[in-house]
């Protein structure tokens, strides 16, 4: 069964559509280029509202040109067997795994088998829901190519407070708690989260927060050079989740800046037909139809709203914070 999507995740994609062909061409005097897809997931998927066929990212990226030399999706097991068949059907010359299983269990293997390519540039996109992808997963990517190495593998990486802040409320807290750790690398995040529960911060804080933390653990514990950020918003203009970009190397972070910038310029249209598309939905069942449809809203976009970079913050500075470990995984 196909995937219902929202129209922030065709705008995330949209970015990776955009990323790829272009991280590709500044990469084009290397004879070897790696893509890594941690979570991969369906071969198909449909926008909510429309029912339109939405292409996830193997399908992007296999796409792309110029493109990668060799792919990788991981994905588990249950949803595996389906993208590989489809993919092989689709792609049938491009170079690519479909990896079944755990990432943070089958990583170890795969960069073994890419161990004679460590020296190419390496774009890894971890497309998780909460916190699936675990600390040392990251460690074990970013030393990747070894210390000598002039940069790391670039990660793209979902970051959702909201979705953290559920899982805590659930019925599993505790052992949800202990996957977010696993996340994090580090118990400190609770700071936060009790810092939250004691309404010391606001739910916006709290959102900023814990996106901080997951770039300050990726530039001071793996050095990476770059950490940038943007926010995926609901149609009530809430932040459903982050998209954080690591990387080290200049020419790759002005891109994915311009790009976050045109992802910006494009949210406030996509939300208002959203809005739009939801409310005739809504008239369809409750049986009452207006005399026109409703036409789409283009809105007036403020230059001032749109993304700009921000620089992560040391979170000891805060008055609630209490060092509880000093985090897994050395600076490599």
């Amino acid at each position: 069964m196909a995937r219902e999507w929202s129209y922030w995740t065709s705008n995330k994609l949209q970015i990776l559509g955009d990323y790829i062909p272009a991280f590709n061409t500044a990469s084009k005097r290397s004879e070897e280029r790696l893509y890594l897809d941690l979570m991969a997931g369906r071969p198909e998927n449909v926008q909510r509202l429309t029912g339109e066929v939405i292409d996830g990212s193997p399908r992007r990226v296999l796409s792309a040109a110029p493109g990668f030399t060799r792919h990788y999706f991981f994905e588990l097991p249950s949803n595996a067997g389906e993208l590989d068949a489809v993919l092989r059907k689709d792609f049938p010359l491009k170079n690519f795994r479909v990896v079944s299983g755990d990432c943070n269990r089958t990583i170890d293997g795969v960069l073994a088998e890419l161990r004679d390519f460590r020296w190419a540039p390496t774009f890894v996109f971890i497309d998780q829901q909460a916190a699936e992808v675990e600390w040392e997963t990251l460690v074990k990517l970013a030393r990747f190519k070894g210390e000598g190495a002039k940069t790391k593998p670039e990660l793209w990486l979902l970051v959702s407070p909201a979705f953290v802040a559920r899982g805590v409320g659930g019925r599993k807290s505790h052992a949800f708690r202990e996957k977010v750790t696993r996340f994090y690398g580090t118990c400190n995040w609770l700071n936060i989260q009790e810092a939250r529960e004691a309404r010391e911060i606001s739910g916006e804080e709290y959102r900023d927060e814990m996106v901080n933390l997951i770039r300050h653990q990726l530039a001071e514990r793996l050095g990476y050079k770059f950490t940038q950020r943007i926010p995926m918003r609901m149609t009530n203009k809430s932040t459903i989740y982050d998209m954080v970009f690591a990387g080290d190397h200049d020419v790759g972070d002005k891109i994915m800046q311009h790009l976050y910038n045109k992802a910006a310029e494009r949210e406030p249209e996509m939300m208002a037909e959203a809005c739009r598309l939801k409310a005739l939905q809504q008239e369809e069942q409750s049986g009452k139809f207006a005399l026109f449809d409703l036409p789409p809203v283009t809105p007036q976009v403020k230059v001032d709203k749109l993304w700009r970079p921000t620089s992560y913050w040391q979170p000891g500075t805060r008055k609630w914070w209490t060092e509880r470990d000093r985090g897994l995984g050395a600076r490599p």
